[in-house]
């Protein structure tokens, strides 16, 4: 199974053009993930190079393989879909994502690329959903002190609650989160802003303040007859 899965995955790869003019890239991905790069070292044979290359653009590779909206964005401008099938490019990113080594992920996409904190600057995060996370791993690898404040017990926010595990396991948001928190990102959890945290205290500590706290209110429909009663006791929210 794993040989076939590794024909398929270099069959798509040697699918790719490699357009100069990347409209995958540069007009299809609002990240700019160097896709044809990427998938050129892919066909190669060389994950751990196509891991480096899109980690300077994205943290979160084998989320954003499996839930970005490929069909509308990288894949809907590959020039292959012109006249046929785009490249699978939201499988190619997932297969690097989830066979590239521990060691090498950390050792080329994480740890070399941290550099000294000279100016000892700290930032919050507030929320530790993909915005959250992906504010954070950049400002660490940047050299910042980063804290993330999170009001739930774990991070990942809509990653977690509001994706089904059978479109994105939760395996793999956990794995994410801990490759991020490895660059020297602190966490305190159970910290929900306006509760027991409070911008003003925040404004004190560190010298800036990253909010990603999501929409956590849904809207409702604006319709007439939007509660209709099912029975004497229930109403119907629409």
């Amino acid at each position: 199974m794993q040989n076939e899965k590794l024909k398929e995955i270099n069959e798509q790869a040697s699918y790719c053009l490699n357009c100069k003019a990347k409209p995958c890239s540069n007009k299809g991905c609002p990240l700019g993930n160097n896709i044809p790069v990427f998938i050129e070292q892919v066909k190669l044979g060389d994950l751990k190079k196509a891991y480096e290359i899109l980690s300077d653009t994205t943290v979160l590779p084998g989320i954003c393989g499996r839930i970005c909206p490929h069909k509308k964005q990288c894949q809907g401008s590959c020039v292959r879909g012109i006249k046929g099938e785009p490249v699978s490019i939201g499988e190619l990113e997932s297969f690097i994502f989830d066979n590239i080594s521990e060691e090498d992920s950390l050792k080329n996409c994480y740890k070399e690329e941290i550099k000294e904190n000279k100016n000892n600057k700290k930032i919050a995060v507030v929320g530790g959903g993909p915005a959250g996370l992906t504010a954070a791993a950049f400002l660490a690898r940047n050299g910042f002190q980063v804290t993330i404040y999170e009001k739930y017990d774990y991070l990942g926010g809509l990653l977690v609650h509001g994706i089904p595990e059978f479109r994105l396991e939760k395996e793999i948001v956990e794995k994410t989160v801990q490759k991020i928190l490895k660059l020297g990102i602190d966490v305190k959890y159970n910290q929900e802003l306006g509760k027991n945290l409070y911008l003003q205290d925040l404004e004190n500590q560190y010298d800036a303040i990253f909010l990603g706290i999501g929409a956590n209110k849904s809207s409702k429909m604006d319709v007439k007859r939007r509660k209709l009663k099912r029975s004497n006791s229930e109403e119907m929210n629409f």
